[in-house]
């Protein structure tokens, strides 16, 4: 078994990041696309991207916890252990990750928190929004890309070294970020009559479902290749959480229920739009977990 041992936090630390990112880029693409200039997606892209980066800020607080053995200097009392973090902005090393991810991340934050500002620095005109989006929009494909050449750049990893994770946690960012968007035009009461929304999830879902197909499907193919078990066997735990909580309730249902509401041409519910967001949340974290435990399990 590989000697790495990352569990709930930096877990939380990839989906919290991913969902921030998320929620980020469509409240850029919403400002990019000259929608804002409608108050309803105004509101929605304005606390969009407050939700986003009080996201990112909070998984960025997961994985520093984390790295800096929280824990240990709890245990022990060891105050230097809370603090141990700042060296990683003392130096940028390009050939490390987890510099180029500090310096990313702080990045990122830096721009969101500015990109949440600039609503109301002219009296809510869109225009002086557009730099700020821009910025975020390219900055948050860089993080939802980044979550997965963390951890792929341990090597010889039968799962985490898998490039297609940089596809699958990318599209799960985006996900996620419909996800809190749906849950913010929800809270706003505004109703997709055209279906617009629930069509692009659908694609969205879609896409994302293919793309853990394949990538399932690859580690299994490897796995036999090294005479291992089956990494993400629904007999195993990493499988379980895999097949069941990533793919069944975070992608199969909240597919159906978009699916359901197109094709039946019937405006969904608040209750339902609530249950969707949720769905999907829920599978993108059970999506991050699992991976991380299989990459652990041999």
């Amino acid at each position: 078994m590989n000697e790495v041992h990352w569990g709930l936090l930096v877990a939380a630390y990839l989906f919290l990041a991913g969902a921030g990112a998320g929620a980020l880029f469509i409240s850029g693409c919403l400002v990019l696309s000259n929608k804002i200039e409608v108050p309803h997606h105004l509101d929605t892209a304005k606390i969009s991207a407050i939700l986003g980066t009080l996201l990112l800020i909070v998984g960025t607080g997961m994985i520093v916890f984390d790295l800096t053995s929280f824990q240990y200097g709890i245990a022990h009392g060891d105050m230097s252990k809370f603090f141990r973090f700042y060296r990683l902005f003392m130096t940028f090393e390009p050939s490390s990750m987890m510099s180029i991810g500090t310096w990313l991340l702080t990045l990122a934050i830096i721009f969101a928190s500015l990109f949440c500002l600039s609503f109301r620095a002219k009296a809510n005109q869109s225009g002086y929004s557009r730099p700020f989006a821009a910025i975020n929009v390219i900055l948050a494909i860089c993080v939802a890309s980044y979550t997965a050449l963390l951890i792929g750049d341990i090597s010889h990893n039968l799962v985490w070294s898998n490039s297609i994770l940089v596809v699958i946690f990318l599209l799960s960012a985006l996900s996620c970020g419909a996800a809190v968007v749906l849950m913010v035009k929800t809270r706003l009461k505004i109703v997709d009559t055209n279906h617009s929304f629930a069509k692009s999830d659908a694609a969205l879902l879609a896409l994302e479902l293919l793309t853990v197909c394949v990538f399932a499907y690859s580690i299994r193919n490897i796995s036999i290749f090294n005479g291992v078990d089956n990494l993400l066997s629904i007999s195993s735990g990493a499988g379980a959480i895999w097949w069941i909580g990533a793919v069944l309730i975070g992608l199969i249902m909240p597919l159906l229920l978009n699916l359901t509401s197109i094709i039946g041409k019937t405006a969904a519910s608040h209750r339902k739009e609530y249950l969707l967001a949720v769905l999907i949340l829920m599978g993108a974290f059970c999506l991050r977990y699992s991976v991380l435990l299989a990459g652990q399990y041999y």
